[in-house]
């Protein structure tokens, strides 16, 4: 909700404050129209437990680079913010959870922490200017960083073990399975095949399918 008096230009920053949390924030229609996220509060309010995507931008004009991380089901999405300001994507990937991702995002940020950008808040109104670094820091490569973390497996990149390990004793049943199902049709060599897996990453699957053991096993501990 705008908090201004009076006209303003498109591209002038006004006072205003989310409708949801409250937050202030100065920000002009132009950013909007362009897919700045209007809330950054809001825009991180994700499921922490959520696939989550780390990636690595960079802005010609500032001579800077930057990481950060987004969730996949963030409402309004951070890199569109970014490349509205000027930015050009170099690299993204998918990581399980919202702490791995910080996880890559700490890496990143101390491998490159002797080579200062000199940004400020100024040159990021969408946000995130503590995460850059001078471009003639080192490149960096998220794939390599996180295949290293994930063999080491670092917190975050743990919690697919331990689910395994949980249902070792009881194996996830084909009931339970059934909604995540995901068929795929493709042709091999003229003939069509159907490929079964499922919906969402194994760790997703995992562990909504625990979840709802949990809320079955409440509701029949509050039934007897």
């Amino acid at each position: 909700m705008r908090d201004h008096d009076g006209y303003a230009r498109l591209g002038e920053r006004v006072a205003a404050r989310c409708m949801d949390c409250g937050t202030d924030r100065r920000i002009s229609v132009s950013e909007l129209k362009s897919g700045v996220a209007p809330c950054l509060n809001c825009a991180e309010a994700t499921d922490p437990d959520a696939v989550h995507i780390v990636y690595v931008m960079r802005f010609p004009g500032l001579s800077a680079r930057k990481v950060g991380i987004t969730s996949t089901e963030v409402r309004h999405d951070r890199i569109a913010s970014h490349l509205a300001q000027g930015g050009i994507l170099l690299d993204q990937h998918e990581v399980p959870n919202r702490e791995a991702a910080r996880m890559v995002e700490d890496f990143v940020l101390r491998a490159v922490r002797d080579f200062p950008s000199g940004c400020t808040a100024r040159d990021f109104p969408q946000g995130g200017f503590t995460e850059t670094w001078s471009d003639d820091g080192p490149d960096i490569d998220l794939g390599n960083i996180i295949g290293k973390l994930a063999a080491k497996a670092a917190p975050g990149f743990d919690r697919l073990r331990k689910l395994m390990a949980y249902f070792e004793s009881e194996p996830a049943t084909i009931e339970e399975r059934v909604e995540f199902r995901h068929i795929e049709t493709i042709e091999v060599d003229g003939v069509e095949v159907h490929q079964l897996g499922f919906s969402e990453p194994l760790e997703q699957v995992l562990r909504k399918t625990r979840a709802r053991r949990a809320a079955r096993a409440a509701e029949a501990t509050e039934t007897e």
